[in-house]
Formats: structure tokens, sequence, C-alpha cells
């Protein structure tokens, strides 16, 4: 289905047609395609129900008895509240310099120093 909505829908490429990631030498003409649906209009309650599946998942016993079970959503609002609690998105060094180093080759102004380090 990807297939079929991101690429022919879309007219873009598809299959063995997409370009492999380090290919530079052309547009790699990738589809996209979004669709809103509310499942509301599928199945009464959907909320609770979609509440209770998620509980259910999360008590799962862990593979690995140090690591809770995730369900789908959970590491991205783990990240985002981490990174609302450190005030904003950290970043490796290598790519601060590697950032800085391009900005001061084109001639643009570099990133500032944050005033905490921050471990990640």
């Amino acid at each position: 289905m990807v297939e079929i909505f991101c690429g022919i829908l879309a007219g873009a490429q598809y299959s063995k047609y997409v370009c492999t990631w380090k290919v530079t030498d052309r547009v790699a003409n990738l589809g996209q395609c979004f669709v809103a649906i509310n499942p509301e209009n599928f199945a009464p309650r959907f909320n609770e129900r979609m509440s209770d599946l998620l509980s259910i998942q999360r008590d799962q016993d862990p593979a690995d008895p140090g690591s809770p079970v995730l369900a789908p959503g959970d590491p991205e609002r783990m990240n985002t509240k981490k990174c609302e609690e450190m005030g904003g998105i950290p970043y490796h060094i290598n790519v601060i310099k590697y950032i800085n180093d391009y900005a001061k080759k084109i001639g643009v102004s570099q990133l500032l120093p944050c005033d905490k380090i921050v471990s990640i």
C-alpha cells in the first residue's frame, strides 16, 4: 500500500526505481501520502478501546526485565519530555562542530554554545 500511495498514486518513483540513500547525482523523486481518518466514524468508543489496548500491551512481561514494555508513541513522548526538561534538543558535539564549520565556510552565523552541557 505504501508503494501504491506514496509512489504510483503520488506520481513519484516506486519499488526498484527509488534511488538509494547514497545516490546524490539525481533528484530522489520520493512521493508522500497523508491520510486523515476519524476513528469514531468506524467504531464507537475508539479512544476508550485504544487506551485499553495500550494498557494491555504495556502490562506485558518485558523481554528485558530492566526495561519497560513500550507502546507506539511512548519513546517519542519520553524524548519530547526530556527535551522540554532540558530546554531544547541536544546535539552531539560532532554535529555542532560540523554545522559550525559549514556555517563558517558559507559565511553565516555559527551556533552559540549552550550555557549547560548535557550528556546524551
